[in-house]
């Protein structure tokens, strides 16, 4: 006999193209993150712009 479930079943999640599309653009974030040096919104207080 088969229990009945309160909610939807989340374990089917991977069949939807949203998480595919989630997953792939996650990924490549990750990935150009890695490979860049340094992605940050600031530069970075070591570094000096123009030394002497």
């Amino acid at each position: 006999m088969k229990k009945e479930r309160a909610g939807p079943d989340w374990r089917r999640i991977h069949h939807s193209p949203l998480f595919w599309i989630g997953a792939v653009l996650f990924l490549a974030a990750a990935a150009i993150y890695v490979a860049s040096d340094d992605l940050a919104w600031r530069p970075r207080a070591d570094r000096q712009v123009g030394g002497p």
